[in-house]
């Protein structure tokens, strides 16, 4: 039997998500009408099962997968996106508490531990897994648009913590972007290094910082339907 369908399994990148603004100023997440798995599906012919999920860390990553093991075997790939959530820290405790220790909310030794866990169990249901990198963020806007919610005594707090910026920031997610790497290389799996897909932040990236609009979710596509091939 010829195996035509891609599974996906991550976070919110996978997911399609993005933030949308309205006329108001109002932001909001919503889905996109044509997202980055949807895309390489439909540019490789194959038929997709999206399973990726907003707020998705590497362990409830591998939760998601357990469930639906027995319901994958028909599938060829497995594309593999997990990290930025779990380089994430938990900012409100941090705007209360300045002066204690926070930590990602994933060590990274876990992340790597349960990543290659995913990555035997996908193997072992017959599908080629397909490990994708973290996108580019903007650490500046990252910052600014997760403060806003915040007090500005709050916002001191973080800023206190942080050491003054957001290259903190940056360097934790560049962190669990080496780990991503270092897993795909030790697993011998085939890393779609989607980082440097595009370089202008601006362009291709949500007010967030964070999230690929839909020219970086199609930027994004075109790389990994490339490195399909």
């Amino acid at each position: 039997m010829e195996r035509n369908k891609i599974i996906a399994l991550g976070d919110s990148i996978i997911k399609g998500v993005i933030l949308n603004i309205e006329e108001s100023g109002k932001m909001h997440y919503a889905l996109s009408d044509h997202n980055i798995v949807d895309q390489v599906a439909a540019g490789l012919h194959l038929e997709v099962v999206n399973l990726g999920k907003m707020g998705c860390t590497i362990e409830s990553g591998e939760n998601i997968l357990d469930r639906h093991l027995s319901n994958i075997h028909d599938a060829k790939y497995a594309l593999l996106c997990y990290g930025g959530n779990d380089s994430d820290y938990n900012w409100r405790s941090i705007a209360l508490s300045p002066r204690c220790e926070h930590y990602p909310k994933t060590p990274i030794t876990l992340f790597e531990k349960t990543y290659r866990r995913i990555i035997d169990k996908v193997r072992q249901a017959g599908l080629i897994p397909l490990v994708m990198s973290l996108p580019p963020m903007d650490a500046d806007k990252y910052y600014q648009f997760l403060t806003g919610v915040f007090s500005d005594e709050e916002k001191r707090n973080i800023s206190r913590w942080l050491k003054g910026g957001s290259d903190a920031i940056y360097a934790g997610h560049e962190l669990y972007n080496d780990a991503v790497k270092r897993v795909a290389s030790a697993a011998d799996v085939q890393m779609i290094d989607v980082s440097n897909a595009f370089h202008d932040t601006q362009k291709y990236l949500c007010v967030d910082g964070i999230h690929p609009n839909k020219a970086g979710q199609e930027k994004i596509a075109k790389t990994i339907a490339r490195a399909i091939v």
